[in-house]
């Protein structure tokens, strides 16, 4: 964390003791600003722009608390060191209990200061833990992007027994609470709403938390409210998953906005779900071009071919490779009876056929993803999720 970025909040300045002077003279942090107004303050926060912030305690009326916990609220992973003249057991309680990190006296004694700043610095690298976004499209209506979203989401928290997020970006004609069978209470739209501020906590009440380790962020179900998210938002929401869940999948629509925008622009990987037909693989080049318009770069975009080994293929998986310029990253054989029950009846694939070809290739690409994160006990069998979901009624065959 060299050259840290951070912010200054002072509500009552005392002429003659500049705030800013003894954290300039540290050498090791990069002063963004001085702020009085928690209004000034919020832009630098939100945006994630500062790796800490130094708040005055001293001032009429708690203003320098309830900032801290402003801050809190809004980016918890900023580290906050709270500044005052008091040093009573009182006073120092009540800062930590408002969410600061450290605690440092007025006037500030410049060894005191380089022992707080180390041991945020040593504790928040212990406590890092790198947030993996994984983005998935479908080239052309039908490929199975959302099917691979669905139970992609599920088979990362299996191997990594972590909870996972999963986001239905396609705002106005997403699929993805349908696939799990469930109508969530809250939507994207109740909390990335135009002119709402989306916090840590305000996000984990709108997700809706599956049996199977998966926390849902569904789409809104009112088309009207689908344009009302606003894409700083939609940026803002994705930040505070990443302080949560090691990994967030996000089925995105075809179309390419600025709600697109904000979920590519930190992925890991975006898979673009095809298919071995010609329309399917046309879209997918096209989309493949796009997403390096849009500077997503080139080593992050994978092609997962769906529906493989179909009687009604008239491609072949090496010239599809040849025109996308790499390898497949996943082939997922064609399963199309067993695929289809599971999506009627609203069950992920390993509920009702966990030996399923098309979930052990599913399951393959997720240990592509993670690996050596999985756990090793885990085995390949239906395990977690045959006693999550049950199969007390036989699915019907398809006709």
């Amino acid at each position: 964390m060299a050259n840290i970025k951070i912010a200054l909040f002072e509500a009552s300045p005392v002429p003659g003791e500049p705030f800013n002077k003894p954290f300039e003279a540290t050498g090791q942090l990069q002063v963004v600003g001085l702020f009085q107004k928690w209004e000034d303050l919020s832009e630098w926060v939100r945006e994630s722009a500062v790796d800490m912030a130094a708040v005055s305690l001293d001032d009429d009326g708690n203003i320098g608390l309830g900032v801290v916990e402003r801050i809190v609220r809004t980016a918890p992973q900023v580290a906050i060191i709270g500044v005052s003249r008091a040093t009573d057991p009182a006073s120092i309680i009540g800062a930590m209990r408002s969410g600061c990190a450290q605690f440092v006296c007025w006037p500030i004694d410049p060894e005191d200061l380089k022992s707080a700043i180390n041991q945020i610095r040593a504790s928040r690298l212990n406590a890092t833990h790198k947030s993996r976004r994984i983005c998935v499209v479908g080239s052309s209506g039908g490929s199975g992007a959302t099917t691979v979203a669905c139970n992609l989401s599920m088979e990362l928290a299996h191997l990594t027994e972590r909870p996972t997020a999963l986001v239905d970006l396609n705002v106005e004609f997403g699929d993805v609470a349908c696939a799990f069978d469930v109508t969530p209470k809250y939507t994207l739209a109740d909390v990335c709403r135009e002119g709402m501020e989306p916090d840590r906590m305000m996000v984990g009440q709108a997700l809706h938390e599956l049996p199977c380790k998966v926390s849902l962020l569904a789409r809104p179900e009112r088309l009207e409210d689908a344009r009302l998210i606003s894409p700083e938002n939609v940026d803002r929401t994705f930040r505070l998953l990443a302080e949560t869940f090691p990994n967030v999948v996000v089925d995105l629509p075809r179309g390419f906005n600025f709600l697109n925008s904000a979920a590519l622009l930190h992925a890991e990987r975006v898979l673009i779900v095809t298919q071995l037909g010609v329309p399917f693989v046309r879209n997918a080049i096209r989309i493949r071009d796009c997403l390096l318009q849009m500077d997503v770069p080139e080593d992050s975009i994978e092609l997962v071919l769906n529906r493989c080994q179909a009687s009604f293929e008239r491609l072949k998986q090496a010239d599809v490779e040849q025109h996308f310029g790499k390898p497949a990253f996943a082939i997922i054989p064609n399963d199309y009876k067993r695929v289809m029950t599971a999506l009627d009846l609203g069950h992920p694939i390993v509920a009702d056929a966990p030996n399923s070809p098309a979930r052990l290739a599913i399951q393959q690409m997720a240990k592509r993803l993670v690996g050596g994160e999985e756990n090793p006990a885990l085995g390949e069998g239906e395990g977690l999720f045959g006693k999550i979901f049950g199969r007390k009624t036989k699915a019907p065959a398809p006709r």
